[in-house]
């Protein structure tokens, strides 16, 4: 009764059209804040992790030597 009061596939097509529109935003919305974290960790987030990472190295090459040397 109401697919006749209604062109369903008139109806079909219009929702999936919007749904389409709607998905292609949400994903380019998306695609531009995992673009703009990767810049970002790029920039400044990985030279700090390098960083703590080499000093992090060097604290235990240095406590490794002083374990070698240490005898009993």
């Amino acid at each position: 009764m109401i697919a006749y009061l209604f062109d369903t596939a008139e109806l079909k097509h219009k929702f999936r059209s919007a749904f389409d529109k709607q998905w292609r935003m949400w994903a380019g919305l998306v695609f531009m804040a995992l673009a703009i974290f990767a810049i970002q960790y790029d920039e400044v987030i990985a030279p700090e992790v390098n960083r703590l990472s080499d000093n992090w190295s060097t604290v235990a090459t240095d406590f490794s030597r002083k374990l070698a040397s240490f005898t009993l």
